[in-house]
């Protein structure tokens, strides 16, 4: 334990982040581990086509694009809400608000500006999805609201997080746009996306995802922070996969063997 003393606040005094932090690397990993084995999350291109679906079925979904502002948009009003009322005297403090609400306002802009949407999602997965992200988002402001006024870890990485949070959500955003520019508007054919680390990986922005939240444990240095960047990365190393194998299932072999899911070279 001595070695993450330097690294990480001392726990909080609150049995509720603690069992957050349990719970949501928990829920996060096995997310992951259910994306491994083929069980993937009903929106995007692994949403059944909605003309195949009975009408019972229809009047539970939504526009994929309505679905991710539902993802998004109660997570940035609640990092509006802290910058807004929480007091706040700790530069750590100050410093993951404003990258939390700099997230997600930049996902609502990427869904209203750059992404193409042309598919449906189901309205229980976007209300869990927005109320998952929201509840996590809320935790790790109250987690790092709660270290105020403790002493801060030996080794202080938050100028190390600023700059991996600032590599990582431009990143991703450059991925996004090139994957936005292979599909006209309402265009629903899939094409392999080329350009970036497109030709290393087939999930830069999933990566990019992965170098951001590490940048925020960083800025955070709080156990919830990590246990959620921790499990966001088993979840995401799922989901890559089961994109990977999405494409090698769509394209055969007009998909290259050598193109890993995140990991270049290696996964």
């Amino acid at each position: 334990m001595a070695i993450f003393s330097l690294f990480l606040f001392s726990s909080q005094p609150s049995l509720f982040v603690t069992l957050m932090s349990i719970l949501n690397f928990l829920s996060l990993t096995t997310n992951g581990y259910m994306e491994l084995n083929g069980k993937h999350a009903k929106y995007a291109k692994f949403f059944d086509d909605p003309s195949k679906n009975s009408k019972s079925v229809e009047n539970h979904q939504i526009q994929s694009r309505n679905g991710m502002l539902v993802f998004y948009t109660p997570s940035f009003i609640v990092g509006l809400v802290a910058l807004s009322i929480l007091p706040r005297h700790d530069l750590r403090f100050n410093m993951l608000a404003y990258v939390l609400t700099i997230h997600f306002f930049k996902r609502i802009l990427e869904v209203l500006f750059v992404h193409k949407f042309s598919g449906f999602m189901m309205v229980d997965v976007a209300i869990t999805i927005g109320v998952s992200y929201c509840v996590s988002t809320a935790t790790m402001i109250y987690a790092q609201y709660l270290s105020q006024g403790l002493p801060s870890p030996v080794v202080d990485l938050r100028y190390v997080g600023i700059a991996m949070f600032l590599i990582g959500i431009s990143g991703n955003l450059y991925h996004h746009y090139i994957l936005s520019s292979l599909r006209k508007e309402g265009d629903r054919e899939y094409k392999i996306p080329k350009g970036g680390l497109f030709d290393l990986i087939i999930c830069p922005h999933y990566f990019f995802e992965v170098v951001e939240f590490i940048g925020v444990s960083c800025i955070s240095q709080t156990m919830f922070s990590v246990c959620f960047t921790l499990g966001t990365i088993f979840l995401l190393l799922g989901r890559s996969r089961g994109t990977r194998e999405w494409y090698v299932s769509k394209f055969g072999s007009s998909f290259r063997s050598d193109i890993k899911a995140i990991i270049p070279y290696l996964f």
